[in-house]
């Protein structure tokens, strides 16, 4: 079984990751500096809940010997608790300085930043109002304090964008979306701007009837692999904007390509203006497979290229997002529902990985929960 892989991040771009007794404060106390949302992006829904998705800057707490150590999200109005985040599962937060990138203006940040989800179950109510609490400790003072803020209305009046399958057929398993793990919280810090165009990517690969493995005999050879040289579909109408192509892939899950520049971590890969603003990306493709050239003016359904192992890739798989511009990198990502699909199975983590059946769940106008096994007809 295979882990999540992660995709199209290079090193060059990604300097803005990760980088005794108590007494407690049992009121909030005024903010040293302000909890702020930065950006909100449009709800979107899975076959449980509705995700309300944002980002948030804070003031820089560690320089005044603070430590997070919980994120609480209320209803502002009824002040119930909709999601809470423990030391453990803190998401990553973005803190300056950050490094200098060659060829690139890299912004001075005075502030952090964290991405957040709220999922709301499917037919509760949805909050009009968002509020934070950070629970913080004061290291100095030995003392926890509270501060609250980053008011946020989420966009309920918009939808996100809606959207066929880029893949037909069974055991399509999709991860790295629907959580606040990797592709989430992507964020680069340049030229002035914020840029996220993974923010609501998803990996996928396949499993097999039996729900084992993504693969069958040699690890290190691409066609063990289930979904190696499936055919890829756009996923709406639309035209080629940028097509890249003829560049090798790896051995199986060797990770044997030797990458040189930001670009080359997408591997072989298309970029479809599919109107409204919006831009679709099918990554790590199968050389030599496009069946379309730049220029080209696209039906929804129809065959592009095929899956393969090509750039930032630990085995075959498509890498897939919407963004708002045309720049992989320079751009936005935006969230999406497909039209429709069938939940047959997940993988569940604990005691340990495996993935498992689950009665078929059909779904329409809809995401999916991370980790998903999916049917798309």
């Amino acid at each position: 079984m295979k882990n999540s892989t992660q995709l199209m991040v290079t090193a060059v771009l990604a300097t803005f990751i990760l980088t005794g007794c108590r007494k407690s404060e049992t009121e909030p106390t005024p903010a040293r500096g302000k909890i702020e949302p930065t950006q909100n992006y449009i709800p979107y829904q899975t076959e449980t809940s509705l995700r309300i998705c944002y980002m948030l800057d804070t003031w820089e707490y560690e320089k005044e010997g603070m430590k997070l150590q919980q994120i609480v999200v209320l209803d502002k109005d009824t002040k119930a608790e909709l999601l809470t985040i423990g030391k453990e599962q803190l998401p990553v937060i973005t803190k300056g300085p950050l490094p200098p990138v060659p060829g690139y203006t890299v912004n001075k940040i005075d502030r952090y930043y964290l991405s957040l989800q709220v999922p709301v179950p499917l037919g509760a109510q949805v909050p009009f109002t968002l509020l934070h609490r950070f629970i913080l400790r004061d290291t100095v003072k030995n003392v926890d304090v509270t501060v609250e803020g980053g008011e946020l209305h989420p966009r309920t009046s918009e939808a996100p964008r809606l959207i066929s399958s880029p893949h037909r057929g069974k055991y399509w398993y999709l991860f790295n979306q629907s959580t606040l793990g990797y592709h989430y919280w992507y964020a680069i810090f340049l030229n002035g701007g914020i840029w996220t165009s993974e923010k609501f990517a998803y990996d996928v690969n396949r499993t097999n009837e039996q729900l084992l493995n993504t693969f069958s005999g040699n690890h290190l050879v691409n066609e063990s692999y289930f979904a190696y040289g499936d055919t890829l579909r756009a996923v709406a109408s639309g035209t080629v904007v940028r097509l890249t192509d003829g560049r090798p892939e790896n051995s199986g899950d060797a990770r044997d390509v030797v990458l040189h520049t930001p670009d080359e971590y997408g591997g072989n890969y298309i970029v479809m203006d599919i109107g409204g603003g919006c831009y679709a990306v099918f990554a790590h493709c199968k050389p030599y497979s496009f069946m379309v050239k730049q220029g080209d003016q696209i039906t929804e359904g129809q065959p592009i290229a095929r899956l393969g192992n090509s750039g930032n890739s630990t085995e075959p798989h498509l890498h897939f997002q919407l963004m708002d511009g045309p720049d992989y990198y320079f751009s936005h990502g935006l969230p999406f529902i497909f039209k429709q699909y069938t939940k047959t199975g997940m993988l569940v983590l604990e005691p340990t990985p495996r993935f498992v059946a689950v009665d078929p769940i059909p779904v329409t106008h809809a995401n999916m929960e991370n980790y998903s096994i999916v049917t798309f007809e």
